[in-house]
């Protein structure tokens, strides 16, 4: 930077004022050059040299600055896609609100409110003494409760138009009176708002907590009996303010002990990870807080198989899924076929993807036997190489297979090795031939005890010879035979895990209904109302 103008005189700049600060700044930098170090400024004319060893921290704070601006930033707007996604609606929401207010009656009626007492001074009774003892909710009713979802905000709960009747004893005492009786109080037109925001806590759980309570009795009519209740009467109003004080915060309080006590432990039950196999487990955990839009409450979960003894990251993403067209049930679900391409990726990582087929394995009334007589009609060289053995053939997947979703169908496409071997009568091995594998498979999804199940249809099945050491012979004359050994041995094993089923992410104590499951492109959607019990 040059400028031009007489040198100043330097000048401490925390020393001036603010708009001293923008003056000074305004009448120099028309014709001087500013350096500014260590918090002192100095005007240069012309002929004085900026030394480059100046601007060396101002050009490493930019450089962070650009850094951080243009990489960073990006990365914490851009939040990876999850695996699955549950949308609770309004439906659902108002369900869960009419049990936590039923919750907070049953508490109500538990509450145990503390003695009123104290003196007053009068004219004609002189020193009185006031006592109201045994005081108990005997009724409770908050017939009209509003839920608002305030969009990226929380969620407020507002009821109004509440009742609480109390029931007690009274006494009063002075030097010339003494009486005692029953007392019924009647609280109407009770409104109480509470608003509640939403996060996540470091293992992934949903968690909740109260921004704001606030609860006000409009109306309190206290009705005495028993002798001397016309004079108790007259002082009520000694004692009703600090009822409807305790009353007001006590709602509060018991909607916080509900909170903390009911429902804080209620999402620790959401499963964060299920563990489904000896070396495979599924991640449940939030990937972001929950979001609020004017419609519904929006968990991102993770939706990922991970490898319990070595876990890595998946090495592809997971597509977007728009799940937010129906408010029709309590409860959406939308599970991506990352999920399910994930459980294949670990699978083959632990090796979990390769299967041996030997002639024990066929059923026991099959009239075809898995050896070189069989198999030898197909290749006639081998029958002759290597007559009446037994056979052992092993499937190596070379990759992790991979599920598609689709409108109509949802497919499975997996790929990999064959290698044959004659078995001779001392156990050893005699490598045969080795093809390539190439296989379709459709599958239709469905539930079962709040699991997701599955069961697998072999489509097609396209083969290559990659080797052989029995001499040459057409591949597809084998297309038969893997057809069979595919469909009778290796499908009915993993059709037997996945007729078990795989967890939903819900919690403890909810009960599905009315469910309904609709396949979209990359993504199955599951609809369905809830129960608590």
């Amino acid at each position: 930077m040059w400028g031009c103008g007489e040198r100043s005189q330097h000048h401490s700049y925390s020393n001036l004022s603010n708009r001293e600060k923008g003056s000074w700044y305004d009448q120099r930098q028309r014709n001087c050059t500013i350096r500014i170090t260590d918090n002192t400024i100095y005007w240069l004319k012309s002929k004085d040299i900026l030394r480059i060893q100046d601007l060396e921290n101002m050009m490493k704070w930019a450089a962070h600055l650009l850094f951080c601006t243009f990489f960073l930033h990006p990365l914490s707007v851009w939040p990876t896609n999850p695996g699955f996604k549950t949308k609770i609606t309004t439906k659902g929401i108002d369900y869960g609100c009419k049990i936590v207010m039923s919750v907070l009656r049953n508490r109500l009626l538990d509450v145990r409110i503390p003695d009123i007492s104290g003196n007053k001074q009068s004219k004609v009774l002189q020193e009185l003494q006031y006592n109201i003892s045994s005081i108990t909710i005997s009724k409770v009713n908050f017939p009209d409760t509003s839920v608002n979802l305030v969009s990226n905000v929380g969620l407020k709960v507002a009821f109004s138009l509440g009742y609480i009747e109390m029931n007690g004893n009274w006494y009063i005492k002075s030097k010339i009176l003494r009486s005692h009786g029953k007392v019924n109080a009647q609280i109407n037109s009770i409104a109480t708002s509470i608003f509640l925001r939403f996060g996540k806590d470091d293992a992934g759980r949903p968690t909740m907590f109260i921004m704001d309570c606030s609860s006000y009795i409009a109306k309190l009519q206290v009705h005495v009996f028993g002798k001397s209740s016309w004079l108790y009467n007259l002082i009520i109003r000694w004692f009703e303010p600090s009822i409807r004080k305790y009353l007001s915060g006590k709602i509060c309080f018991e909607l916080k002990k509900i909170l903390n006590e009911k429902i804080y432990p209620f999402l620790q039950t959401v499963p964060v990870t299920k563990e489904v196999g000896r070396y495979i487990g599924i991640d449940y955990s939030l990937t972001s807080p929950p979001f609020v839009t004017n419609n519904s409450l929006n968990l991102p979960l993770k939706g990922e198989f991970y490898n319990l003894l070595h876990r890595t990251d998946i090495p592809f993403s997971a597509p977007a899924m728009n799940i937010f067209s129906g408010h029709e049930r309590m409860l959406y679900i939308g599970i991506s076929e990352y999920f399910f391409n994930s459980a294949g990726y670990v699978l083959n990582s632990v090796g979990g993807l390769s299967i041996n087929i030997t002639d024990d394995m066929l059923p026991d009334n099959s009239r075809i036997r898995f050896n070189t007589e069989t198999i030898g009609t197909l290749i006639p060289q081998m029958k002759k190489m290597y007559p009446v053995m037994k056979m052992k053939l092993q499937l190596i997947a070379d990759s992790a297979p991979s599920m598609a979703f689709l409108s109509d169908k949802i497919t499975l496409t997996t790929s990999g090795d064959i290698y044959a071997f004659a078995i001779l009568p001392n156990s050893t091995l005699i490598p045969l031939f080795n093809v390539k594998l190439k296989a379709q498979i459709t599958t239709p999804v469905g539930i079962k005890d709040d699991k997701i199940t599955g069961k697998l249809t072999l489509d097609r099945v396209e083969l290559s010879l990659k080797k052989s050491n029995i001499g040459p012979f057409q591949v597809n004359c084998l297309q038969s035979g893997i057809d069979f050994l595919i469909s009778i041995v290796i499908l009915p094993r993993i059709n037997t895990d996945l007729a078990k089923g795989y967890s939903l992410p819900l919690i403890d104590h909810i009960k599905l209904s009315n469910l309904i499951l609709q396949p979209h492109k990359s993504f199955l959607l599951f609809a369905t109302d809830i129960t608590y019990y």
